[in-house]
């Protein structure tokens, strides 16, 4: 079993040597994929792009405007409806 798994890697390192680097991180992506894949199948689908790269970096950023109190409270996704109401009919200013 031993030797099959080196003539695997050794294939799979031939086969990848001259992909380019988009098809090269596709690769990456999937091994990623197989080593957790026990974890990432306990993720609800319709949440998956939580884990995105990008959906992570706005995390981020909205972790530091905490941090330097540039958030003023938490608000409940009804009260943001009746907030971006008001701004289109005028009762109120967007902050941009």
């Amino acid at each position: 079993m031993h030797n099959a798994t080196l003539n695997y890697k050794d294939k799979i390192t031939r086969e990848i040597k001259d992909l380019t680097e988009t098809k090269a991180k596709e690769v990456l992506d999937f091994i990623c994929f197989v080593k957790h894949k026990e974890v990432l199948s306990k993720i609800d689908p319709t949440q998956a792009y939580f884990y995105t790269p990008k959906w992570q970096a706005m995390e981020k950023k909205a972790g530091e405007d905490i941090k330097k109190g540039r958030v003023s409270r938490e608000y409940k996704a009804e009260e943001i409806d009746l907030l971006f109401a008001d701004i289109k009919k005028g009762k109120r200013r967007s902050h941009r």
